[in-house]
């Protein structure tokens, strides 16, 4: 599986900083791995964009 490249953020529409998004694989270290996503966050995406990109630190 290969990561979508979407770098923007679906909710500020900022740069999301997805390092497998940037490269092309899973196989980089990202920060959403370790840090915490609420779920708040998650429920603001729009369920047409829900997937398709990560959510920026900031939103997070």
């Amino acid at each position: 599986m290969t990561p979508l490249p979407n770098a923007i953020c679906p909710l500020c529409g900022g740069a999301n900083q997805c390092a497998p998004a940037r490269v092309g694989t899973y196989e980089v270290d990202c920060w959403c791995r370790t840090a915490p996503v609420s779920a708040a966050a998650l429920a603001r995406i729009a369920p047409d964009r829900r997937g398709m990109a990560c959510l920026c630190p900031r939103c997070a």
